[in-house]
């Protein structure tokens, strides 16, 4: 945005200030790209899930992954609020991907790496 100010001079000067409104395409890809991949590491889990729940889980498997998939759709909606409260939400969203990758198993691991990394990337691009 340009602003015209009067100098010292008498003359007409453009204020430029930078936009505060900044484009996060890149943590939307990121994002993106780290719901898929969470999403289809998890549900592929569920076959794995149902069959050790048969043999005495109690469902306990099935709460984790389901648990993993809330996890991950809650982080990538948070992406999407990195412009209002920058820092808070990329530590939330590297959180989540921490508690991703120790809460569901081998099935959380790539997933929560991959929403560590966007929140990392969305907390050092400003």
């Amino acid at each position: 945005m340009a602003n015209k100010i009067k100098g010292a001079d008498g003359k007409m000067y453009k204020q430029v200030v930078p936009s505060t409104n900044r484009k996060r395409t890149l943590e939307i890809v990121f994002g993106a790209i780290s719901l898929v991949v969470s999403l289809v590491s998890l549900a592929s889990g569920f076959g794995l899930a149902a069959v050790a729940d048969s043999f005495g889980g109690g469902g306990s498997y099935t709460g984790e992954l389901m648990f993993g998939i809330i996890l991950s759709i809650i982080a990538f909606g948070l992406i999407f609020l990195i412009n209002k409260k920058h820092a808070l939400v990329s530590l939330a969203i590297v959180v989540l991907g921490f508690v991703l990758l120790f809460s569901c198993g081998n099935f959380g691991i790539i997933g929560g790496f991959l929403f560590i990394i966007t929140g990392l990337i969305a907390l050092f691009r400003k």
